[in-house]
């Protein structure tokens, strides 16, 4: 693909080893989706995954090769949002430290290093610099290794003191999908739960429980500015709205508030794309969490999500690729 000014571009996108290697079927049609998306904004994208790439130098300069091949920071840009989902765990420091090489080697990442360990956490908008979009929902974080098996407990004050009574929502720290929500109707079914999730060393949080009413409403945001707005409902008595979880869902305006919220956490990341969470149960609202990259189950919206990457690395690369290194440390040089 070329750009307005003839210019081959191509966005790798780094994907689990084990998502590359053995796809799941039942992302066929929405990868196939993407290729369309990225080809109607003139960039050709490429799967890869991190073992498909050798970074060194060349000439005393940074260099990256894919497949052998080596690859122009002025022609081409790497996807690189850290997956959170299990089976991806065992590869984290591996992606991680590949996406703070590249990097270094002054290419233009979509999600720089820092940024990827934020994604999905639902701790970390709990944090004081989010504390301006409103308010998040209340949540205790548990390592659980050793629960309930070396005597490892919370304190009996720690969850009243954040707001946080029975039932209660129990999930992992930074899962997506909806995937592994529950509910803990007692301190004792709360124990048995973090008892099963220590024997896989998980991190989890405890929220409280907003009722049945409740719904996750994700406001998108390009370059900064609310887009449009999923309204996701669980189905069959579900707690997660998840569409990976059968919740139904629905593309709405965004209502003036929950983008005036949205725009400041996009404002904190300044990210060309990525969605802010909110849970929503009658007129009351929180800040659940900011996920940097969302999936939309609407082609024109993710068509939109690629174009603001697209103009992105053009700013970059206008504004002298070689001379960006190491961006997440003291800002960009």
């Amino acid at each position: 693909m070329t750009d307005d000014r003839g210019t081959e571009i191509v966005m790798y996108w780094i994907r689990s080893e084990r998502d590359s290697r053995n796809p799941n079927p039942i992302f066929g049609p929405m990868l196939e989706q993407y290729a369309a998306a990225f080809a109607s904004v003139n960039v050709e994208l490429r799967w890869i995954s991190v073992d498909d790439l050798v970074i060194g130098s060349t000439g005393g300069k940074p260099s990256v090769h894919v497949f052998g091949e080596r690859v122009d920071p002025h022609k081409a840009f790497f996807h690189t949002m850290l997956m959170s989902s299990p089976h991806n765990r065992i590869d984290a420091w591996r992606h991680l430290t590949t996406y703070a090489a590249l990097e270094a080697a002054g290419f233009f990442v979509t999600v720089p290093f820092m940024h990827s360990v934020m994604n999905d956490d639902k701790m970390l908008t709990n944090l004081q610099v989010f504390r301006g979009a409103g308010r998040a929902v209340p949540t205790v974080r548990i390592n659980t290794r050793g629960w309930g098996t070396n005597g490892v407990r919370v304190d009996e004050d720690v969850l009243p003191a954040a707001g946080i009574s029975f039932p209660a929502v129990v999930k992992p720290v930074d899962w997506d999908g909806g995937h592994s929500v529950f509910l803990a109707e007692s301190q004792e079914k709360l124990d048995a739960l973090l008892s099963i999730a220590g024997s896989a060393d998980l991190t989890m949080v405890v929220q409280p429980y907003l009722g049945s009413d409740t719904v996750d409403c994700r406001v998108f945001c390009v370059d900064g500015e609310p887009f449009v707005m999923n309204i996701r409902r669980p189905v069959d008595g579900n707690i997660a709205g998840n569409v990976a979880q059968g919740g139904a869902w629905g593309l709405v305006p965004v209502p003036d508030e929950l983008a005036a919220a949205a725009r400041k956490v996009a404002a904190v990341f300044a990210l060309p794309y990525l969605s802010v969470d909110f849970l929503v149960a009658g007129d009351e609202w929180w800040l659940s969490e900011a996920e940097l990259d969302a999936g939309s189950p609407d082609v024109p919206m993710a068509a939109i999500r690629f174009d603001s990457y697209r103009k992105r690395f053009a700013d970059f690369v206008r504004t002298g690729a070689d001379q960006r290194t190491w961006q997440f440390i003291g800002g960009a040089q």
